[in-house]
């Protein structure tokens, strides 16, 4: 007993430490990508740590028990946007998140030290991760989104030089596509042994069982969107290519699945717009894919995406997708073989949805080629991708 219980402590030992940084785990697609990742894990191999800023959001339950959840707050209230607010207009932010934040991670660790430290996303989460880049062995980071399009993440370092020199501190920097990629590198110089591209674990099986879960009933032809009402969306885009077609004669619904800062303007512009009988604002849905599977056409009117979560599983789903033409969709969609994509501007965006509604034929092709290219996501060779670049 002695001898296999010293067996067992070593195994233990052997575990590579895991320590994933996110700021909160929110309804958008990077949050649930890293809980499809969180959910596949080997934890007979690795021992796993997750630190939150917020130890919250619509996908905090589904974390897999193995893994210990670390932050800073249980929940973010109306203090901390008080705070942080007041911070930003003092121009005192940066030197807050830096001198207290650096501080109080610091603590939290401790004196552990872990094999690998992950921050699963731009901002936030890689300004949290400079702080602790000592105690890991490796360090590698994720980019999710064309920060060259979108350099939304600056917020969270004095300048551009800040964040290169942090992304230079990485062993790795893992990308979601090949355009991502290459968009970066327009940005940064870093070394390309430093690059690395690993597609969104997209679990092809599971989306389509979930679809069928749950009967969604539909009262005409139906234009759903599913994703975070912020700024990156560009849902006024939407609301305006609807009430365009409204004007222009045609009858449908328009589903918007999310929530998000934005959902109190994008209502009164609805509503400004007389759409309040067609535009159907539905909320966060956990999961949507019942309410995608009875659509017709996936609409993303995104300014910048990575690889786009949402289109991937529509294309799992056999949905024809009409996008705005941004890096990751761009790659997904394969120049418009496996879906329509559109210029950015609002009448490229209206002709598009236009010419998908009026063509039946031409939503049943796609639908077709997009149940083919839902084919890439494979779930294990996703998974050894990851484990290998763990190390």
């Amino acid at each position: 007993d002695k001898s296999r219980d010293a067996a067992n402590r070593m195994f233990f030992c052997m575990k590579k430490k895991l320590l994933f940084i996110m700021p909160s785990l929110a309804g958008g697609g990077t949050e649930k990508v890293l809980i499809d990742i969180l959910q596949n894990m080997d934890f007979e191999h690795y021992d796993v740590s997750l630190f939150l800023e917020f130890g919250e959001g619509v996908y905090i339950n589904d974390v897999p028990v193995e893994v210990e959840v670390l932050s800073f707050y249980n929940r973010h209230t109306i203090w901390h946007d008080r705070l942080f607010r007041l911070l930003r207009t003092l121009h005192l932010y940066l030197c807050f998140h830096s001198l207290i934040y650096g501080f109080l991670f610091r603590r939290l660790l401790g004196k552990r030290k872990f094999d690998v430290i992950l921050s699963f996303m731009e901002g936030n989460a890689l300004k949290l991760h400079s702080y602790v880049t000592d105690k890991a062995k490796k360090n590698l980071s994720w980019v999710h989104i064309d920060l060259k399009q979108k350099h939304w993440s600056l917020d969270f370092f004095r300048n551009e030089k800040e964040e290169f020199s942090t992304y230079q501190k990485m062993d790795k920097v893992v990308f979601v596509s090949e355009d991502v990629k290459r968009r970066f590198l327009e940005l940064y110089a870093i070394q390309s042994e430093k690059c690395t591209v690993i597609y969104n674990l997209i679990d092809k099986n599971a989306i389509q069982q979930s679809a069928v879960s749950e009967r969604i009933e539909k009262r005409k032809f139906t234009i759903c969107m599913v994703g975070r009402l912020n700024k990156q969306k560009r849902y006024d885009r939407a609301l305006r290519v609807t009430k365009r077609l409204k004007d222009a004669g045609y009858d449908f619904d328009l589903w918007i699945i999310g929530e998000g800062s934005l959902e109190e303007p994008l209502k009164a512009m609805s509503n400004e717009y007389g759409l309040n009988e067609c535009v159907h604002f539905l909320g966060f849905k956990k999961p949507s894919y019942s309410y995608m599977k009875v659509a017709d056409l996936y609409l993303n009117t995104s300014e910048a995406e990575g690889f786009s979560l949402v289109n991937c599983e529509a294309l799992c789903l056999g949905l024809p997708v009409i996008s705005t033409a941004t890096s990751g969709p761009t790659e997904l969609l394969n120049h418009s073989q496996y879906g329509l994509l559109v210029p950015e501007k609002e009448e490229d965006i209206y002709i598009g949805v236009k010419r998908m509604i009026d063509d039946a034929n031409l939503r049943e092709e796609y639908s077709k080629k997009g149940i083919q290219r839902a084919e890439m996501f494979n779930v294990p060779n996703t998974m050894t991708q990851i484990y290998k670049i763990l190390g």
